[in-house]
């Protein structure tokens, strides 16, 4: 098998981005030479196989834009292998044209039951194959800049458009996650919720102009403070939460201490109003049998009993 690559221009600006990568499965050799030389000639970029187990193969190794399979080839036919690629979550969506000389009603319904686009019948002329192929190659790349737009919004939605950290929309997602995991695999799950200390004065103080600068730079001392696998977002307000995986409650308590320690020693604002910053913080650890919105009902408690008892401290749930 043979891959050739080839560019198309597709801005005013003149960028080149990679043309569309079309498999080509047939097993007769003049025909796979055929449809390739004239694939190119439109600018596509070319993977052959030549047998059904092959394209499978190739498939699943280079994920193309669009699936050409002859219905007759040994190893696997044509129908076997668009089966199997259905049925792979990596490939299920790959657009795929049956080409075959087999022109019965029967071979047409099966090929589109199992998930073709289209079904052309040989011997075909050249005009029409590559006319249902742009159609695919486009719906495919619609498909696609749509799917990417949903993950932009999907994204957005889940993030805090001030300190770029997960929102409480984001933290439900993960926390479910977290869940999961935790009681799968009999791991301990702990959170940390806290609370920048007398926020409202530097509101009141500085401008909410000064707070929202203090805010961002909160969020990012506590994302530098934690793991990789952690889980940081704003809870609301001046509040912030941490999912610690993996963490029992002396872990998560010295994770909160921490991050209370990278407060007190640094200045927040900016060079013509600095000022100081400290944090409360209650830590909790999931108890066998109860729910994430119980857990971080638990660090709450101890977060107010930190604030009660002077602040600028971490107490754990008991």
């Amino acid at each position: 098998m043979k891959t050739e690559t080839s560019k198309v221009d597709t801005s005013a600006a003149g960028s080149e981005v990679s043309a569309p990568l079309i498999l080509v499965a047939d097993d007769e050799p003049v025909n796979l030479a055929l449809i390739k030389r004239r694939l190119e000639w439109e600018h596509y970029r070319i993977e052959t196989a030549e047998d059904g187990g092959q394209a499978v193969e190739a498939a699943r190794r280079v994920l193309p834009d669009l699936i050409i399979l002859d219905v007759m080839m040994p190893v696997l036919d044509g129908l076997q292998a668009c089966r199997l690629l259905k049925e792979d979550p990596a490939t299920r969506d790959i657009p795929v044209i049956f080409l075959s000389a087999l022109d019965d009603t029967d071979t047409k319904v099966r090929g589109l039951a199992l998930g073709a686009n289209d079904y052309v019948s040989k011997p075909f002329r050249v005009e029409e194959l590559l006319a249902r192929v742009s159609v695919a190659i486009r719906l495919k790349l619609e498909r696609d800049r749509l799917q990417q737009r949903v993950e932009v919004a999907s994204e957005m939605s889940m993030t805090d458009a001030l300190t770029g950290l997960l929102n409480r929309y984001g933290l439900h997602r993960a926390l479910q996650r977290e869940l999961s995991e935790a009681r799968r695999y009999g791991r301990p799950l702990s959170c940390l919720l806290i609370d920048i200390d007398f926020f409202k004065a530097v509101n009141d103080t500085y401008g909410h102009a000064a707070g929202d600068g203090a805010l961002q730079q909160a969020a990012r001392v506590i994302a530098d403070s934690v793991r990789g696998s952690d889980v940081v977002c704003r809870y609301g307000g001046e509040e912030f939460l941490v999912l610690a995986p993996e963490t029992g409650v002396e872990g998560a308590r010295a994770l909160a201490e921490k991050i209370r320690q990278s407060f007190s020693a640094r200045r927040f604002g900016d060079a013509g109003r600095v000022f100081p910053l400290t944090l409360s913080a209650g830590v909790a650890q999931l108890d066998p049998g109860e729910s994430g919105n119980d857990m971080i009902a638990r660090a709450d408690e101890a977060l107010y009993h930190a604030k009660q008892t002077g602040r600028d401290r971490v107490e754990a749930a008991s």
